[in-house]
C-alpha cells in the first residue's frame, strides 16, 4: 500500500502549532472552540486525536468528525464512548499517511458524526484532513505534551503549507 513517510527534519518541525493554539484546561478549550464554531459556522469540525474527540463528546458536539486510535501518549485507553453515524476502519502505521488512510478521511467528511478509528497511529491524519476538509472547515487536535488544542481553519494558505509538509515527505508507492 503507498504511503508518506515522516522525516526527522519534518518531525521537528510538525512539534509547532498548524493553526491557533487554545491553552488552558479541556472545559474551558471546549467552551472557546464551541464560541469559534458558533461565529465561524464551519461546514466541518473535525477533531483528531483521542483527547480532544472525547473533549468534544463530553461537550456535546456529537455531529463533528472524530478521528482517534483508543490511546492517548501511546497507552491504550480503548473506544468506549465514541459513537457515530457512520465507522470506519482504517490501518496507519506510526509515522506514516497511509494511502488507504487518506481515502477514508475524503469519504468519511462527507458525514455528519462519522468516526474513524485507526488501527496504529492517527497523529499525521491532520494533514489530509485539512486537504480534504471543505473550505472554511475547521481540524482540531491536542498540542503535546498537554499544551493545549491546536485549531486550523481551513483555507488556501494553510493547504498550501500541509502540501508543501506532504511534499516534503518521503513517498513509497507501496
Amino acid at each position: 500500500m503507498a504511503r508518506y513517510v515522516l522525516t526527522r527534519e519534518l518531525r521537528a518541525l510538525l512539534k509547532l502549532p498548524l493553526g491557533d493554539l487554545l491553552k488552558g484546561d479541556e472545559e474551558e478549550n471546549m467552551k472557546r472552540l464551541k464560541e469559534i464554531v458558533a461565529k465561524d459556522k464551519p461546514p466541518r469540525v473535525i477533531c483528531v486525536g483521542d483527547r480532544v474527540g472525547r473533549s468534544a463528546i463530553n461537550a456535546g458536539f456529537d455531529s463533528w468528525i472524530k478521528i482517534f486510535d483508543g490511546k492517548e501518549m501511546r497507552r491504550e485507553i480503548g473506544i468506549s464512548g465514541f459513537k457515530g453515524n457512520r465507522i470506519f476502519i482504517v490501518e496507519n502505521e506510526a509515522g506514516t499517511i497511509s494511502s488507504m488512510a487518506w481515502i477514508t478521511i475524503s469519504e468519511a467528511i462527507k458525514y455528519d458524526g462519522a468516526l474513524i478509528l485507526v488501527r496504529g497511529e492517527e497523529d499525521l491524519l491532520t494533514l489530509p484532513a485539512i486537504l480534504e476538509a471543505p473550505e472554511g472547515s475547521i481540524v482540531v487536535y491536542g498540542q503535546p505534551p498537554r499544551a493545549g488544542i491546536v485549531f486550523v481553519r481551513v483555507d488556501e494558505e494553510k493547504r498550501n503549507l500541509v502540501r508543501h509538509i506532504i511534499d516534503s515527505m518521503i513517498y513509497e508507492p507501496g
